[in-house]
């Protein structure tokens, strides 16, 4: 026998469940983690924090009413909820007021501009989003042992991966493989892997900082996998006219030494090429002038083909846009620098045999080696 508290830790990583149910002592056979259907419905029949009653009736935690929370909680409007859930306006009022009566407290307070959760209810939607989750992993879990090649992969990069090995990737997976479905997500590395850890995403490509590069080593969870695709190296891109005027040579790596307080286009500060940037900079030992903050790389592309400055760019995005721009030339930077960045795919460890993402990993290494 083990406390239900353990089981929680492992299926749902919330700390404030984690915390509840300790205070009630409650205890499970430990079969529990192998059956969470069993576990979410024993786990339906007591109350969170804050919530009068200890007991909750069987039918408020059902995976409807927790989409119904969910979705007035998104939309912070009765009408609109309803509109999106495909139910009567009326028959949604009456579900929350019912979920509200029978856990002895609110959930939503009315304001000007729509409805807020109260803190009993903020709890109630950590709460739902974490479950609803899970189960539809379970689902998606399921199909795939049953018929592994019809399943979903949610497959996750930046704006400048997806570009890079996405637009080559779904083409062709989605011609050998036609009956499986592909989710792809666009955000920041640290917004990627929370989705992963998550299980909002089933695979991630993220940029890693070098090896070289101080306190930035990669740690992944236990349960995490990581794989390295490869390390892509920054060129320094600049107008033709601008190299010659400074006596920069255009056949040979970069020597930033020659470059001291010359004009540089910048990317913003919490931008990880931002950060390696500085970080060859200062390897180089030099300053070199601001010209322009940007956050965008076709924007520091068209600012540097009217001679604003130089700028670092990774060298496969310049391979893929300079011949828009006659007017730029790019030169590779010394490897003393270190500068480059590692891509690197992220997947969750499973119990079972996942031929869909076997299968995307392996053509997705594929198009690495192509580059």
């Amino acid at each position: 026998m083990i406390r239900i508290a353990a089981i929680v830790a492992r299926l749902t990583r919330n700390f404030r469940i984690l915390r509840m149910l300790s205070f009630y002592n409650i205890n499970a056979d430990i079969s529990l983690v192998r059956q969470p259907c069993i576990f979410l419905k024993m786990l339906s029949g007591y109350c969170c924090s804050g919530i009068q009653s200890k007991r909750i009736w069987e039918d408020i935690m059902t995976e409807q009413e927790m989409l119904y929370i969910l979705a007035i909680a998104e939309e912070r409007n009765i009408t609109h909820a309803a509109e999106r859930l495909h139910v009567a306006q009326p028959s949604l009022t009456q579900s929350l007021k019912k979920i509200e009566k029978e856990l002895g407290t609110k959930l939503f307070v009315r304001r000007k501009y729509g409805l807020d959760p109260t803190d009993s209810g903020k709890l109630y939607i950590e709460m739902a989003r974490d479950v609803t989750a899970r189960i539809n992993v379970f689902r998606e879990d399921l199909r795939k042992m049953n018929d592994p090649m019809k399943g979903q992969l949610s497959l996750g990069a930046s704006w400048y991966n997806t570009l890079l090995y996405f637009s080559d990737f779904v083409p062709r997976f989605s011609s050998d493989y036609p009956d499986a479905k592909l989710r792809l997500i666009e955000k920041n590395s640290a917004g990627l892997m929370e989705m992963l850890k998550g299980h909002e995403a089933d695979m991630i490509i993220v940029h890693e900082y070098p090896k070289e590069y101080p306190g930035q080593q990669p740690v992944p969870a236990k349960d995490i996998c990581r794989e390295p695709l490869e390390n892509e190296s920054f060129r320094i891109l600049g107008k033709r006219q601008l190299f010659s005027e400074y006596g920069i040579p255009e056949n040979e790596a970069a020597d930033l030494r020659r470059m001291e307080d010359l004009p540089f286009i910048f990317f913003n500060r919490d931008q990880r090429i931002r950060h390696i940037t500085d970080f060859a900079l200062r390897n180089a030992g030099v300053s070199v002038k601001c010209a322009l903050l940007t956050q965008s790389f076709p924007g520091a592309l068209d600012f540097a083909s009217t001679g604003l400055g130089f700028v670092i760019l990774p060298e496969h995005y310049i391979a893929a846009n300079i011949s828009h721009y006659p007017s730029l030339i790019s030169v590779p930077l010394g490897p003393s620098l270190h500068a480059y960045w590692s891509n690197c795919i992220y997947y969750r460890v499973q119990e079972y045999d996942d031929p869909l993402r076997e299968e995307a990993l392996r053509i997705l290494k594929g198009f690495s080696l192509q580059k």
